[in-house]
């Protein structure tokens, strides 16, 4: 079984990819604004139309101070505060990445507004009350404590603070080998059905929920993700061994497989308090 931080430390979009992909391009780390990096650095599924969809629902203003939950290399992070010019931090378990978001950020000057925080989503090292607005984009599926989860997402929003997030959904016709499948290759620890979801939103003293089935447009966009992936093998390799990427890429074809077959699903889930 991969461990989450081994798994995030050897995902295909890291920073190494990013330089190499503004290189191709002819762009200079010096010499680069925020739009030069989202093509590349949005490590979510969607890209930057995913993000946009969030922020909508999210409602942003300039006034907004936005905590993303599951950071990764900050791409969101960074989208939304130069689109909106509100302030955000980035919370993210993976120390490596934490620092390679950071680097990204001041390498297109967005230092004063974002920032990041190495941390464990499941105590939340950060004040109450502290955020008006919570995302994340698939990362709690990473997470096995949903009641911890939400219990942290809750204290640190104001009142009236609004969490748009987006997961992996289960059916219950996902079997308990699939299940070990998708846990072993991708540290899915903490995969769950729509109900289940809701009862940790509410018993975390939400008051409102409104949910989105992104099931059909992943089930479009992901088999090209992973072609995607797939064409990054000999870049991964060297980075971090070819058994290791083939066994990351077994499993995500696995997860392209559960997925088409309609047991796994995505949802975008909306979340506010009174």
């Amino acid at each position: 079984m991969v461990d989450l931080l081994t798994f995030v430390n050897e995902h295909p979009i890291n920073e190494s990819s990013i330089k190499a992909a503004l290189a191709r391009e002819g762009k200079k780390v010096e010499k680069l604004v925020p739009s030069d990096l989202f093509p590349y650095d949005q490590d979510h599924y969607g890209g930057l139309q995913a993000v946009k969809e969030l922020a909508e629902k999210a409602r942003f203003s300039a006034n907004s101070v936005v905590l993303d939950v599951c950071s990764g290399m900050g791409g969101p992070a960074r989208y939304i505060s130069d689109c909106y010019g509100c302030s955000v931090v980035g919370l993210d378990v993976n120390k490596s990445r934490t620092l390679s978001a950071a680097r990204l950020t001041r390498w297109v000057d967005l230092g004063n507004t974002v920032s990041f925080v190495c941390g464990d989503a499941g105590i939340m090292p950060l004040g109450q009350n502290a955020f008006t607005h919570v995302v994340s984009q698939e990362g709690f599926l990473h997470i096995e404590d949903k009641g911890a989860l939400f219990r942290n997402c809750r204290e640190v929003l104001r009142p009236e603070g609004r969490m748009v997030f987006t997961d992996w959904i289960a059916s219950p016709n996902l079997s308990s080998h699939e299940r070990n499948i998708l846990r072993d290759g991708m540290a899915a620890v903490g995969v769950h059905t729509e109900v289940e979801y809701k009862n940790y939103i509410f018993e975390a003293g939400f008051d409102s929920l409104e949910t989105e089935d992104l099931s059909s447009w992943w089930a479009k966009i992901l088999p090209e993700r992973f072609k995607m992936y797939q064409s990054k093998s000999k870049e991964a390799g060297e980075a971090f061994g070819l058994r290791r990427f083939e066994e990351f890429i077994n499993a995500y074809g696995a997860f392209i497989r559960v997925l088409e077959a309609g047991k796994l699903g995505g949802m975008r889930f909306t979340v506010g308090s009174l």
